[in-house]
């Protein structure tokens, strides 16, 4: 064994100590927030919840006929201070490297159980159940110090953890949980949707098939960003009043697809983005597709058949009050670094490490370090304490930049113009189509021997022909 695994074993469950005892401190924070908004300190608080795995559960088929994954977490972070701090973490680990020497060597024993089992669950356990990941979580809330209950619990849509963590606060008597949705991936969810939908070939002013595609894949992007940005800004209009926002945004889908095809006469009245004063500006088209779209009818049925279940009453209530799963799925990143995924697996020390994670997340790097060496008792010199607070303070800071207005809309406006650069220099479109003998085409000897202009002459005069668009 070396020494940094020695260490590790020693300090590890040192860390998890450590970052327990911060989780059920953070919690404190929040109930003294509550407070000191004239709240009760029981309050039930809104939450979001995110699930990770050590392993992509995509391409399993042939190698295992369970998950493919052998361990899991499970992230609650608050909504109620604007850190939104981890407030309850659950690791799943069917992992045990000294169960499997045992057995080798022919001792009868079972994981998880058996002394200096690393594994907290059986071989056989579907690590898939988020529903399980979700009622443990609810139960280290409501057992632990300083518990604390969940009114409203954001997740993503393709997952069950709500109805575990539901039905443990539901136990209690106190409080019935709420599922509420993230809007991030209902957008994600109909821009898949829609870049999949069979389309008339006259809809996109393009010839092949195959740009059709890549300018389909655009038009999805465009379309599922707008739905958004509509419902975002009714509810700013109508000052979140559900009912008044549904029958808005009913009658806005209608208004979008007219608007796509350079039609703006409805978009004054049922439009909420689209103005005379500030049109819209299909940031994800090129400009060759700008307004002029066109749709027949079986087209209009398609793309609002799709719409329409993101715009849809119990969509709407899910996601009404505009929260998300962001902050629990920015911990992944943290977990990432002290457990890649994908390229290393730690049987014995992975939960200490996401501890370890979670700390630094929730107290940031510099403030984190400190606290993690002054609880296995060692003492920090002048120097590195310095270093530390400088670190700490460069965090603090870069952390208040990013949410700003400016940096945010500076992002946008780079968004928008990588999205300009890339339609330009592909010819208004993402896609580069092969041709028959293109390397013929291509080269410029072949070319002067054939009396035509290189390929890299005649993309340069269509894009010069095309500039006004």
């Amino acid at each position: 064994m070396s020494a940094l695994q020695r260490s590790a074993n020693t300090f590890g469950p040192k860390m998890e100590a450590e970052n327990e005892k911060d989780m059920a401190e953070k919690r404190g924070v929040v109930k003294d927030t509550l407070e000191l908004r004239g709240r009760p300190r029981d309050t039930p608080i809104y939450a979001e919840y995110d699930r990770q795995y050590n392993n992509p559960l995509r391409n399993a088929r042939k190698r295992t006929p369970f998950a493919p994954a052998t361990q899991s977490r499970d992230v609650i972070v608050e909504n109620t201070t604007p850190n939104k701090y981890v407030i309850s973490f659950n690791h799943t680990n069917k992992l045990c490297a000294l169960g499997d020497a045992k057995r080798r060597r022919g001792e009868k024993v079972l994981c998880p159980g058996h002394e200096g089992c690393s594994a907290n669950v059986p071989p056989d356990h579907n690590m898939g159940d988020e529903e399980s990941g979700g009622a443990t979580c609810a139960r280290k809330l409501l057992e632990g110090d300083n518990p604390i209950a969940v009114e409203f619990l954001t997740t993503d849509a393709d997952g069950k953890a709500a109805r575990g963590f539901g039905r443990v606060m539901d136990s209690t008597g106190s409080v019935k949980t709420e599922n509420l949705l993230d809007g991030t991936h209902l957008t994600r969810s109909l821009c898949r949707a829609l870049t999949g939908a069979k389309l008339s070939n006259g809809v996109f002013p393009v010839k092949t098939a195959a740009r059709r595609q890549q300018l389909q894949k655009r038009f999805a992007e465009d379309l599922s960003n707008r739905v958004q940005a509509e419902i975002d800004a009714c509810r700013e209009q109508k000052e979140y009043k559900e009912a008044e926002v549904e029958r808005a945004i009913a009658k806005c889908i209608d208004c979008i697809m007219t608007c796509y095809t350079g039609d703006h006469s409805r978009c004054t009245q049922e439009s909420f983005v689209c103005q005379r004063a500030s049109p819209y500006r299909f940031p994800y088209l090129p400009r060759i597709a700008k307004g002029s779209l066109t749709f027949t009818e079986s087209d209009r049925a398609t793309l609002k058949r799709i719409v329409t279940v993101r715009t849809s009453r119990k969509v709407l209530r899910s996601t009404r009050f505009a929260t998300s799963t962001q902050k629990a799925e920015s911990v992944n990143s943290a977990f990432k670094m002290t457990n890649p995924k994908g390229s290393a697996t730690f049987s014995r020390n992975s939960r200490h490490r996401d501890h370890s994670a979670i700390h630094s997340v929730n107290n940031g790097p510099g403030e984190s370090i400190a606290r993690k060496m002054s609880a296995v008792g060692l003492k920090l010199s002048k120097g590195s304490a310095f270093m530390l607070k400088e670190m700490q303070k460069k965090h603090n800071y870069d952390k208040a930049r990013r949410k700003t207005i400016a940096y945010r809309t500076r992002r946008a406006h780079l968004r928008e113009k990588r999205y300009r650069l890339h339609s330009r220099k592909n010819g208004g479109i993402s896609a580069s189509v092969y041709r028959t003998d293109q390397l013929l085409h291509d080269h410029g000897y072949a070319c002067r021997q054939q009396g035509v202009a290189p390929a890299a002459s005649r993309d340069q005069q269509s894009e010069d022909e095309s500039k006004p668009w």
